[in-house]
């Protein structure tokens, strides 16, 4: 099975093993306060057309992801998440102002650094086996 089916086939026994609890646990209450409060505020047609693109936004994310993992090393992909995290917290601060912390700012560079590092480390290796290979 290649990566889409592996992930349509997780998604599915995800969603039949987490619905029965997620009804019996938060029901109630989701629908007492959540959907109504919602809905009251946004309105039926923009509550659901919101839940639709973020739910079809987060499956491709992870179809995008799950297919990424198959195509490339783990260590890779993993460079590839932080690098979306530094990303997501340096539009954070562009976009919406959002002041950054002391702790925020030295683990945003660390992690720059270390994606820096590792790209620099790969290219050399890989270098390495052209000329290897060529000589």
């Amino acid at each position: 099975m290649d990566s889409t089916n592996v992930y349509a086939y997780i998604s599915i026994i995800a969603l039949v093993i987490c619905i029965p609890p997620a009804i019996i646990v938060e029901g109630p209450q989701l629908l007492k306060h959540g959907f109504s409060d919602a809905i009251a505020k946004v309105g039926m047609v923009k509550f659901i057309l919101d839940l639709f693109w973020v739910g079809m936004f987060y499956h491709l994310y992870n179809q995008l992801a799950t297919n990424t993992l198959e195509r490339v090393a783990p260590l890779t992909h993993a460079v590839g998440n932080v690098l979306k995290r530094v990303f997501v917290i340096g539009f954070s601060i562009l976009a919406f102002g959002n002041k950054i912390s002391t702790q925020t700012g030295i683990g945003t560079t660390i992690a720059i650094l270390g994606v820096a590092m590792y790209s620099y480390i790969k290219a050399k290796m890989e270098e390495e086996k052209r000329q290897a290979k060529a000589a």
